[in-house]
């Protein structure tokens, strides 16, 4: 497990970190830690309104909101989507992460096109222990995973 992952896993919920343990375990097993990364877990509600914002308001107040929580700024109108459909989210309970592939060079990927058989691997080691994956809803999520049953 990266050092990484083990310092997302240390800010959730302690309820949910068994789970999650086991889930970076499985995929360390699966794939080897260096064909996914946890790409975000615990978030603050300030980032969670950041996200929500996308696709909602304007970029330039896109913007202001993203550098307030130390996210890049978005670079056009084309990248300002909707990426978040709730200010609800479950990673500000610390119930959730999102992992993703990774490329070659080392970078998070959302390309299902190129990547979606990891995908698709990471899932299976999700679901297998019972976690709600965001690939199942409308529109899908892929790479949000969230504990059930707790708050």
């Amino acid at each position: 497990m990266t050092e990484r992952s083990k310092r997302m896993l240390a800010e959730l919920d302690p309820l949910a970190q068994p789970v999650f343990e086991e889930f970076l375990l499985r995929l360390d097993k699966e794939l080897g830690n260096a064909r996914y990364i946890v790409y975000e877990g615990l978030r603050s509600k300030l980032k969670q309104e950041a996200y929500f914002a996308q696709g909602r308001q304007s970029l330039a107040a896109v913007n202001a909101l993203r550098r307030q929580v130390n996210l890049r700024p978005l670079v056009s109108e084309a990248q300002n989507y909707e990426i978040t459909w709730t200010l609800k989210s479950k990673h500000i309970d610390g119930l959730a992460m999102d992992i993703t592939p990774m490329t070659g060079t080392g970078d998070a990927t959302w390309d299902l096109g190129h990547y979606g058989h990891t995908f698709i691997r990471i899932r299976d080691c999700g679901k297998a222990l019972g976690l709600i994956c965001g690939a199942d809803w409308q529109p899908p999520d892929w790479p949000h995973y969230e504990i059930r049953g707790i708050a």
